[in-house]
């Protein structure tokens, strides 16, 4: 963020000049360093609010409420313009009196005319010190009314700015609770997905081994039956052999006992289904 500059170095909006001193204060400078504290300050993620340092905001806004650029002005313009009534004054005076002493020394016989002259000129001067007083009473009191009511809006500024940071804490604070129990939920409910399709996997499982199991029985009592057959064969061929030799006719032999069939066998390639998430 860039700073404004005025266009005149020397005499700004926000400055006077006073014999023997100068006063400069930028209003907007100020206001800008405000600002950045604020865009510095920490934002809190997926909301529009932000984290700000409450003691470094309460300082610049003192910084701002001690130098009020506008009751700076009018204070400066009115001892500029008490300084100009002195001077001018003086300088009048000062000239009347030399008036008075060439107009003394002129006529210096006239004796009355030069003590009439020097009363009027004291009388002048005198009116002029008094008015001068009165001017500066009455500088003196508008001055202190000017300040009465800068400290005024000054409180008044603080009360406000204190209040909405309040309302923007307690808003922050309740937002963090906020995120804070969405994020749990969302967890427990993550959790609660994750242990169901672990469930649902377990079920795959266990159905894909019984299957299997189930195939590999199947082809356990065809390998059974293929045995018992090859026995009947065996033991019918010995018993002719035998007769044959013998002269006798073959015995007849009990066939071995065939165990029931498990029923029909699962498809070849079947595998458990994997749920996606």
């Amino acid at each position: 963020m860039t700073r404004r500059e005025s266009a005149n170095p020397e005499v700004t909006e926000n400055s006077a000049v006073v014999p023997g001193q100068t006063v400069d204060f930028d209003i907007q400078q100020q206001l800008a360093e405000l600002q950045e504290l604020l865009y510095d300050s920490f934002h809190i993620p997926l909301t529009a609010w932000s984290v700000v340092d409450e003691e470094k905001i309460l300082d610049q806004i003192d910084v701002i409420a001690e130098f009020i650029p506008g009751a700076v002005h009018r204070a400066i313009a009115i001892l500029e313009r008490e300084q100009q009534i002195l001077q001018g004054a003086e300088v009048e005076a000062q000239r009347m009196i030399e008036v008075a002493h060439q107009e003394a020394q002129r006529i210096k016989d006239e004796s009355g005319i030069i003590q009439k002259a020097q009363y009027e000129a004291d009388q002048y001067k005198a009116q002029i010190q008094q008015d001068c007083d009165a001017l500066q009473r009455q500088v003196q009191q508008e001055c202190e009314a000017l300040q009465r009511q800068t400290q005024q809006e000054c409180d008044t500024l603080r009360r406000q700015t204190m209040g909405e940071l309040d309302q923007i804490k307690q808003v922050t604070h309740q937002e963090i609770q906020q995120f804070r129990q969405q994020t749990v939920q969302e967890c427990e409910a993550l959790q609660k997905q994750t242990e169901q399709e672990a469930t649902e996997m377990q079920r795959d499982v266990d159905t894909y081994a019984d299957r299997l199991l189930s195939r590999l029985e199947g082809e356990l009592g065809q390998m059974m039956r293929s045995v018992s057959q090859s026995r009947q064969i065996l033991y019918e061929n010995s018993a002719e052999h035998n007769a044959t030799i013998t002269n006798r006719p073959p015995v007849a032999t009990a066939p071995p006992v065939v165990p029931p069939s498990p029923g029909p066998k699962p498809p070849r390639g079947d595998r458990p289904r994997r749920r996606s998430r």
